[in-house]
C-alpha cells in the first residue's frame, strides 16, 4: 500500500493541474467570445454593405405612399408620412446624406412588445419617425459625429440620440475616409394634430482629441 501512495499523489496532482488548465482555457474562451460579440455588435454598416432589416422592426422598404400597410412576423406597419430627400449636407469634412424620413405607425407582434416597453408605455401601438442616412468622412483622420443629436417635431416634442431604438451605431467614431449607413428610429407620443415637419440637429464634428472642428447643423424637413 505504501508503494501505491506516491502514484496516487502524482495522479491527484496531474488531475489538479488539468482542471486548473481547463478552467483557464474556459475563462479565456469566454473572454474571447465576449470581445468578438462586442466588436460585432458595435460595427456599423458601410456604404458597401448589403441592406439588412432591423431585427425589431418590420422592413418598410416597400412603403412609399401614405396609407400603405405591411404585415410580417414582426407586426404591422403603416406609412403615415414621408419625405424623400436624397439630399446631402456638409458639416466640415463630414458629408451626411438624408435619404428619406418616414412617420410610421407600428403594431409590434407580442414577442417584441417587451423590447418597445423600454421606450414607451404605448408599446402595443405607437408611431415613430425613421431617419435613413449615409455618412462619409472625407478626411484622413478619425472623427466623431452623430447624424441626429436632437429631433424636434411640429408639436414641440423633443427627442435625443439616446431615444433611438434602431441602435445601428451610426453615431460615434467614423474611420478616416470611412462611411456608415443605416437608420435611426424615434418614438413620438404627440401626433395629434398630425405632424407637419421635424427639425434634426446633428452633433458637432470632433477630432480624435474631441476638439470641435465643425459646428452642428440643423435640418428642417416637411412631411407629405
Amino acid at each position: 500500500m505504501k508503494k501505491l501512495i506516491p502514484f496516487i499523489l502524482l495522479s491527484l496532482m496531474l488531475s489538479g493541474c488539468s482542471l486548473v488548465q481547463k478552467e483557464k482555457t474556459t475563462t479565456a474562451s469566454a473572454e474571447n467570445i465576449k470581445k468578438v460579440s462586442t466588436i460585432t455588435k458595435s460595427k456599423a454598416k458601410s456604404l458597401n454593405d448589403i441592406y439588412v432589416p432591423n431585427p425589431q422592426v418590420s422592413d418598410d422598404t416597400s412603403l412609399r405612399l401614405k396609407g400603405q400597410t405591411l404585415k410580417d412576423e414582426k407586426g404591422e406597419v403603416t406609412l403615415e408620412g414621408i419625405a424623400s430627400l436624397n439630399k446631402s449636407y456638409s458639416i466640415g469634412p463630414i458629408e451626411m446624406k438624408i435619404k428619406q424620413i418616414k412617420l410610421i405607425k407600428n403594431l409590434p407582434t407580442y414577442s417584441l412588445m417587451d423590447y418597445f416597453h423600454y421606450y414607451t408605455e404605448s408599446y402595443e401601438s405607437f408611431r415613430f419617425i425613421k431617419v435613413e442616412v449615409e455618412i462619409i468622412n472625407h478626411s484622413d483622420k478619425q472623427l466623431h459625429f452623430g447624424p441626429v443629436a436632437h429631433l424636434m417635431t411640429s408639436n414641440n416634442e423633443v427627442k435625443e440620440f439616446k431615444d433611438d431604438f434602431y441602435i445601428e451605431y451610426l453615431g460615434g467614431e467614423i474611420n478616416p475616409n470611412g462611411s456608415k449607413q443605416g437608420a435611426m428610429g424615434f418614438i413620438v407620443e404627440h401626433t395629434d394634430p398630425s405632424l407637419k415637419w421635424i427639425e434634426l440637429t446633428t452633433s458637432d464634428v470632433l477630432d480624435d482629441q474631441h476638439k470641435v472642428i465643425a459646428k452642428a447643423q440643423k435640418v428642417k424637413v416637411d412631411f407629405k
